[in-house]
């Protein structure tokens, strides 16, 4: 891209074409815009007007050189009105000895001004002319050529023209992981060139109109806004002091004037900056005072600044104030509302005065636009979005490589093998762009920390830390590795991975409860449960959560790294699908309560009534996330409890009247009102839906998030009780293709099996954890539309698999889990059973050729239970799907109908219920009580619909939305 536009007469094409050649000798080759340059400059047949509009709109700074001839060419005149329109950064080269006072006022106030033409110590330059290829000599100042140099390299917008390493910390790595890059990393935030000029442009053009000035730049959760801001922006502005003074950068969290990186610290820094006592008591006072009295602080501040007007006048003009929030969805979470809102209020103030000019620079993730959009206190407000889209395909080699060669000739030199940059492309690109900027982040500064020691970085040491979807995955197991040799974690897995989840959900990682979207939260570190903080602290050291000391408290803040986090580490995306329906509720609940509390605790904002309160009384099920909830949460729901009591005793005292009014009736038209519909609405009203409100509904997955759910990802939709189950555990099974029979050199092999065919799985789907359990079955029995008749036999109930259940009594189920739902629940089909429970494999058995020994339940297989009884779900070894018990233990009911062989046998996957015997429906899995051969992953068995046994139940599959 051309960085730099030369602007001339064609009077003065020798001039040009020196000066071009002069930048270009000291370091901007191929960074030079001339129309006359056959390489850079317009070709023939171009369209002259259009293409100077094009390269003057691409560049970042505009060079006039400025003579007579130039100040009488229209076109000349109309190029400097172009980029002044499109906020460049304009350099007035004088080529020709003219008074200031004879310069246009329009472009003396706006420039600044380099003499070329003057002095004693010219320099002269040979040219050859373009085309011509005339010889000509030009001679210009070497102090205005320098002053010009000097100029250009603090315009310049690109990392080369920013010192890195820093300073104070020569040692500082080149790549950052999932942190975002600071204003000290300038020098290496490659790959946004063009967004940068843009951006900066934009404020620019912000200082041409009237208050208000707020720009809003949007972008997805890893698209970079935070680095954008920090290392792109921010030093940037900072280098055009004469027209902007941006204060640090500010992040909300969850105290955005008084928090570590709130208002407070960010003016205290500047004024510290600027030389300017004061006292953070005055600080403090200044920004309760609201923007009248806050207002005097920052023009001083701004006054300060200010520099000699370049038209010469001698007149002071301070630079307008940037004020840069990062994050800014956290200005409207659930926690730290009332500083958010005085935030909000104070910046109303601030924007709609010019005294002193204010510039305001709002990062925030597009999703949470709507929330700015509708803040009350921002009514009026002028917002110019930023559309900060996913970084563009090509700009990923810049990231990898650019931060490398800034340690050229250093003792840090490192070589990044042009193999390891064509893995990290090549799988950028078939993962996909979502996360790809953070997740490159993240494996490029564990390559580094891991391997860069030695002076470069290959690709066999890149395939070593699981590649770039793997290297997450892999910094937790590194964790959790590290955790074996800590006397205070627990080693067996199970309790491990509880104390784990215990200690990220909900302080480090929650549900937007308005989009489903995972969300990162910063908590104390002394809110997280004690038993869990040597664990946590493992991921810390594994850059995978950062930690940060309080400035007023010296408390430690937590958080994690990055939001990609809680999209890309499998296990804490499956708790948080989970958790969903919980997490959301306990926003609604924060949120309600600080409204209540807000409003003088008045009645009229008890919101949680009948279902909702239900579904917020779960949370006591679960007293991790019940600790969660203050003081004030809980006597909102005390409140919204007693409201409810006293309805609740008015709406019986009603009820019973009007029952009374309706029985007389309903006796007389019993004969003709259709009296199935009449209970099964009753049924629906008393006892269906009361507990779908409180134990279904809140847990249903949202569109968001079962889009994201990844094979071998679990989730359960409905509330989680200790020690019983309401609703099966479902875990996603991958599309594929698989040969669905045996051969017949199987042992065990028979007809039922032939031929063998391949199936297509084209789409993912679920399918439950394990057989379905009594306690599920129960559950449909006492609260929904499935009737008696499957007995334990005196083997237990609970989490034994369901026995004595007929085809019938399958199809009953799925239909109300369907309907408490409203999510599409239904049997596997044969295909899809078989699929499933070879859980990729091709063998005899999803573990081998042999039935080996205690893999499974069978008459013959070597278990505690053969040939006596059913064991309980889950007590033998998950399959490659991570499902338990697909053979073995108990049959399983399927869709299709009954057919001898698999001729004409669909291959997509579908039941096959056409052109067979429908009053016998298969079942698969074989039992308890079979042989070996007949637990086969291709072994077939059937029974007619009404069949009940000791041996028979169902699992239960569910389609998954795209």
């Amino acid at each position: 891209m051309s960085r730099i536009f030369l602007s001339h007469s064609s009077s003065n094409n020798a001039e040009a074409v020196a000066l071009r050649d002069w930048l270009a000798s000291n370091g901007w080759k191929d960074e030079i815009f001339l129309d006359l340059d056959p390489e850079r400059g317009i070709a023939a047949g171009q369209r002259w007007e259009r293409s100077l509009n094009e390269a003057a709109n691409r560049c970042e700074a505009v060079l006039f050189l400025v003579s007579k001839d130039w100040l009488a060419s229209p076109w000349c005149r109309k190029e400097f009105i172009l980029a002044h329109r499109l906020n460049k950064r304009l350099f007035g080269v004088m080529i020709e000895d003219i008074a200031v006072d004879q310069l246009p006022q329009e472009i003396v106030g706006t420039w600044q001004i380099v003499g070329l033409a003057t002095g004693r110590d010219h320099v002269m330059l040979r040219v050859v002319l373009p085309v011509t290829h005339e010889e000509a000599h030009v001679t210009f100042s070497a102090e205005g050529l320098q002053r010009l140099k000097h100029g250009l390299e603090e315009a310049g917008l690109e990392a080369k023209y920013f010192d890195w390493p820093p300073a104070d910390e020569p040692n500082r790595p080149p790549y950052r992981g999932l942190r975002p890059l600071e204003a000290e990393d300038a020098g290496i935030f490659f790959g946004r060139g063009g967004p940068i000029v843009e951006a900066v442009d934009q404020v620019r053009g912000l200082l041409a109109i009237p208050p208000p000035r707020l720009l809003v730049i949007l972008g997805a959760s890893g698209a970079g806004k935070s680095s954008f801001m920090r290392a792109g922006l921010l030093p940037r502005l900072t280098r055009d002091d004469r027209h902007f003074l941006p204060l640090p950068v500010i992040r909300p969290e969850r105290a955005a004037i008084s928090g570590d990186n709130g208002l407070l610290f960010a003016l205290e820094a500047a004024l510290q900056a600027a030389g300017m006592a004061t006292t953070r008591a005055k600080l403090r006072a200044a920004i309760e005072g609201g923007a009248s009295t806050l207002q005097p602080l920052l023009q001083a501040l701004a006054d300060k600044a200010a520099q000699p007007a370049l038209n010469g006048s001698g007149e002071l003009q301070p630079p307008a104030l940037v004020l840069l929030i990062d994050q800014g969805e956290e200005l409207f979470g659930v926690e730290g509302q009332d500083e958010a809102q005085a935030l909000l209020e104070l910046l109303r103030g601030l924007l709609l005065s010019d005294r002193p000019a204010i510039i305001v620079v709002l990062g925030i993730r597009s999703d949470s636009y709507g929330h700015l959009q509708e803040a009350n206190l921002l009514d009026g407000i002028r917002k110019i979005p930023f559309d900060l889209g996913p970084m563009p395909k090509g700009s990923y080699a810049e990231v990898i490589k650019g931060p490398a060669h800034r340690l050229d000739g250093s003792a840090r030199q490192l070589e990044v093998h042009d193999a390891l940059i064509d893995a990290l492309l090549a799988d950028i690109e078939a993962g996909g762009a979502k996360d790809a900027l953070p997740l490159l982040a993240f494996t490029l500064e564990r390559l580094y920390l891991e391997h860069g020691g030695d002076g470069d970085l290959t690709v066999a040491e890149y395939r070593s830390l699981g590649g770039i979807r793997g290297s997450i995955e892999a910094a937790v197991e590194r964790a959790l590795k590290a955790a074996d040799a800590d006397p205070a974690i627990p080693r067996d897995h199970v309790s491990r991975m509880a104390l784990l989840r215990r200690g990220l959900i909900p302080w480090l990682a929650g549900i937007d409860p308005d989009n489903g979207a995972p969300r990162r939260r910063v908590a104390r570190l002394s809110e997280i449960p004690a038993e869990a903080r040597p664990l946590i602290q493992h991921l810390v050291g594994q850059h995978l959560l950062t930690t940060d000391v309080a400035k007023d408290t010296g408390g430690t803040t937590i958080e994690p790294a990055h939001e990609a986090l809680l999209r890309q580490w499998n296990l804490l995306e499956g708790w948080l699908a989970e958790d969903a329906g919980l997490l959301a509720v306990l926003e609604g609940v924060k949120r309600a309560g600080r409204d209540w509390v807000a409003n003088n605790r008045d009645a009229a904002w008890l919101i949680h009534a009948t279902d909702r309160l239900a579904a917020a009384e779960r949370l006591t099920a679960r007293p991790d996330l019940a600790d969660h909830m203050e003081a004030a949460d809980r006597d909102y729901l005390a409140a919204c409890r007693n409201v409810e009591a006293t309805a609740r005793g008015r709406r019986r005292r009603v009820q019973a009247l009007i029952y009374l009014m309706l029985i007389g009736m309903i006796a007389g038209l019993v004969g003709w009102i259709n009296q199935d519909y009449v209970k099964a609405e009753w049924h629906w009203a008393s006892t269906e839906r009361p507990f779908a409100s409180a134990n279904i509904w809140p847990y249903v997955l949202t569109p968001q998030v079962e889009q994201r759910l990844k094979p071998k990802d679990s989730f359960r939709e409905c509330a989680p009780v200790q020690g019983k189950d309401y609703c099966p555990e479902m875990i996603v099974v991958p599309a594929g293709s698989f040969t669905m029979g045996s051969p017949p050199t199987e042992k065990g092999h028979v007809d039922l099996e032939e031929p063998q065919h391949p199936v297509t799985i084209a789409k993912a789907f679920a399918v439950s954890k394990f057989i379905l359990t009594f306690d599920e079955w129960d559950t449909c029995v006492a609260f929904g539309e499935c009737v008696g008749g499957a007995t334990d036999v005196g083997w237990g109930r609970g989490q034994h698999p369901l026995i004595n259940a007929t085809w019938d009594d399958a199809q009953r189920y799925v239909a109300w889990l369907s309907k408490m739902t409203g999510k599409p629940y239904r049997l596997l089909t044969e295909a899809e059973y078989e699929y499933a429970a070879r859980g990729g494999s091709q063998t005899a058995y999803p573990w081998g050729e042999d039935v080996g020994k205690n893999n499974a339940n069978c008459n013959g297989c070597g278990s505690q239970w053969d040939n006596t009884k059913t064991a309980p779900v889950g007590s033998f070894a998950a399959n490659g799907f991570g499902l338990y018990d697909m053979v073995g233990n108990d049959m399983a009911w399927v869709e299709d109908c009954f057919h001898p062989n698999y001729i004409d046998a669909p291959k997509d996957g579908s039941a096959w219920t056409g052109g067979g015997d429908c009053t016998r429906r298969m079942d698969r899995g074989g039992s308890w009580h079979d042989t070996p051969n007949l637990i086969r992953s291709a072994a077939r068995d059937r029974g007619t619909g009404d069949r009940r046994g000791y041996d028979l139940g169902f699992r239960v599959a569910r389609t998954l939305n795209p």
